[in-house]
């Protein structure tokens, strides 16, 4: 097979799908395994949906529309699989979900009943275990472009070593540099908070490392990192789950455990040294600009509380030497200078956490000289800064390498975990509906039969449970006609039935204690219509119900077809079309409140069944049975309208209807 075999595929899609996975047997293998999620970065995803749903048609030679023959049962399918995506806890699993379809294929119902089974047997097992908020942090891995690495440098002894690490491409990756001579060197370890010298070792400053490896994960560790940090939550995710899947002896979860050790090690910071360092380097400017501001506020005041007294000899030493009133005021005023600026470092220190010869630093950026205002020594500053970034880089750097170089060969291992966890997501989706909807796997018989007990709606709140038969041991009729009051649960059959036909056809289990029902060819749901219809509507409408003249086996729904037009040619069209569906074997159910016209002039075995109210609830509202009753006629009860209005009624509306209800006795 080729992508072109594909339906949908032009040379166009073909394109994209060959850019986005390389060449065209990965990229039929992401088709055929229904990797929408990959399929949605080149096509939309209703594309990815079809294309994924028609190559696996293809393979069993059926198509997803094949099945469902009219726009109504093509409405329930697409309600089931929503109501089935919300059980997924993963984008892949959801649009994987969007793949399944009802189909006649026994090869594809058998294929995913396997899989819906296992499903249900391993959610089963995984009770309890709190997994969903493990899946919810499960997505497709990103692949973002590394950032570049600004605070260090590596540089080469040699052009041919600078030569041979930029073909690597690693100046896009960090900055990189020729030093030939220790000058070079110099220059750029003031310029670095690190730097890596790759070649023959020199002469230069201490802090510059002679590189022992020339591997990535060596110079440059944030290029294997990055991928890990920026999937960490997904990652650390995918591993936990993975370890309560295996602990719950699911399959397939083994052998995680090295992965999830070097992915904690990567999101725990023990180094409290290095944060220490990070802390001081990022507030010691902040923090002595702020203490020289106080000084300079103290200083003031103290200055302007002080006055200046001049002995004799004081005089005749200006007067004599020449000696200015300024050196004497240095001299008087050293001893309060000197206290304030204690205080200032003192304050300093114990804002910024310095430990140990730190402090010194401090006097270093603290002018000692007696002077108005105090100013800083700017280049201490910088010097004592540069010594922070290279001591944090340098602890930091360390950890980093030791990560990368564990985590450098495990990208396709952690690629492959959430891949498993996302299709794990998937079966667990389906598990989790059978379960919490109480579903059943059916019974899947050769002879055309459909037969179900207490099946319960999926979309009514606090459905009644309702059992029904058609073409089974004890009610052999195959095509029926469903009578009954009004709001007594007839197109919620049909709906019912819909629904147990779709979800069996798509090999998974169906809302109902017991079911057992054959494989259809094709299944027809002709809703209600909305009034009689026009002569070229009514031509139109004949047309669309004629589709169900073919010979393959099928099951045919329909909900009042009389509103097409008069009551009178309503009812033989409805016998005639029930006539061609028993003839050739089918399964039918139709709703009509003509049933007993259409018994008139049916020519074969139909089948009348009734859903009818009982009477009414001490609050005056109609009790029914949702089950049918098999051959039984039931008529619409207005009498028991009647009699609510007469009970919940007064004055002469209540005479009024209290006579009519009369008529009816």
């Amino acid at each position: 097979m080729k992508l072109v075999d594909l339906p949908g595929v032009g040379s166009r899609i073909r394109e994209r799908l060959l850019e986005q996975y390389g060449d065209e047997e990965k990229a039929l293998q992401a088709v055929m395994n229904a990797d929408v999620a990959g399929l949605c970065r080149a096509l939309s995803e209703r594309q990815a949906l079809l294309l994924v749903q028609h190559a696996r048609g293809l393979k069993y030679a059926v198509t997803p529309e094949q099945f469902l023959a009219t726009d109504e049962a093509a409405r329930i399918q697409q309600m089931l699989i929503s109501r089935l995506a919300g059980y997924a806890h993963t984008e892949y699993a959801r649009q994987k979900i969007g793949t399944l379809f009802a189909t006649s294929s026994a090869e594809l119902l058998a294929e995913n009943r396997k899989i819906a089974l296992a499903a249900s047997q391993a959610t089963e097992k995984m009770q309890g275990q709190d997994l969903e908020e493990l899946l919810k942090k499960i997505r497709s891995l990103r692949e973002k472009a590394v950032a570049r690495v600004r605070e260090r440098a590596v540089a080469a002894t040699s052009t041919e070593a600078f030569q041979r690490l930029k073909a690597r491409g690693l100046d896009r990756l960090i900055d990189l540099h020729l030093a030939e001579s220790p000058a070079e060197l110099m220059d750029l370890a003031r310029s670095y908070s690190h730097v890596c010298l790759v070649g023959e070792e020199m002469e230069g400053p201490a802090e510059v490392e002679l590189a022992e490896s020339l591997e990535e994960w060596y110079l440059v560790p944030e290029a294997v990192l990055g991928f890990y940090e920026d999937n960490l939550e997904c990652l650390l995710a995918a591993a936990q789950a993975a370890r309560r899947l295996q602990d719950a002896g699911v399959a397939g979860f083994a052998g995680w455990e090295s992965l999830h050790k070097l992915l904690t090690r990567l999101s725990v910071s023990g180094d409290q040294e290095g944060e220490r360092l990070e802390r001081l380097a990022a507030r010691l400017g902040g923090c002595v600009s702020e203490a020289v501001s106080w000084a300079n506020e103290e200083l003031k005041s103290k200055i302007e509380k002080s006055s200046l007294t001049l002995g004799g000899t004081d005089l005749l030493l200006v007067m004599s030497r020449g000696e200015g009133v300024r050196e004497l005021l240095e001299v008087q005023m050293k001893s309060v200078f000197a206290q304030v600026l204690k205080e200032a470092k003192a304050r300093a220190a114990s804002e910024l956490e310095t430990q140990g010869a730190e402090a010194v630093w401090l006097d270093e950026i603290f002018s000692a000289e007696v002077s108005y205002p105090l100013e800083l020594d700017r280049q201490a500053l910088r010097s004592f800064e540069q010594e922070l970034r290279s001591r944090r880089e340098g602890r930091g750097l360390l950890a980093r390498r030791e990560n990368a170089r564990g985590l450098q060969d495990k990208r396709d291992e952690a690629a492959a975990l959430v891949h498993a966890l996302m299709e794990f997501d998937f079966s667990h989706a389906l598990g989790q509906f059978a379960l919490a909807e109480n579903l059943t796997f059916p019974e899947i018989t050769e002879e055309p039969c459909l037969s179900f007990a207490e099946g319960r709606h999926l979309f009514l709140e606090g459905p009644d449970p309702v059992s029904y038969s058609l073409g089974s041991a004890d009610h052999v009729e195959k095509v029926a006609l469903l009578s009954g009051v009004n709001s007594g649960g007839k197109t919620s059959l049909l709906d019912l039935i819909a629904q147990i036909v779709i979800l069996a056809h798509m090999g998974l289990p169906v809302p109902a204690r017991a079911c057992r029902l054959s494989l259809f060819e094709e299944m027809y749901y002709f809703s209600k219509s909305r009034g009689t219809l026009s002569a070229g509507a009514f031509e139109t409408a004949m047309k669309k119900f004629a589709v169900v003249e073919n010979e393959k086996r099928k099951l045919v729904l329909a909900d009042e077809l009389e509103a097409i037009t008069e009551p009178g040619a309503s009812a033989r069209i409805i016998a005639c079309m029930l006539d061609e569906l028993n003839r050739r074997g089918c399964v039918a159910v139709f709703v009509s409140h003509l049933a007993e016209d259409v018994r008139r002039y049916v020519e074969t075995p139909v089948r009348v069944d009734g859903i009818e109210a009982e009477g009414l609830d001490e609050n005056n509202n109609l009790r029914v049975c949702r089950s049918p009753r098999y051959n039984y006629l039931a008529k619409s009860t207005p009498e028991l309208i009647l009699d609510r209005l007469v009970r919940s009624t007064k004055g002469p509306e209540r005479e009024f209807y209290a006579r009519l209800l009369a008529k009816f006795k």
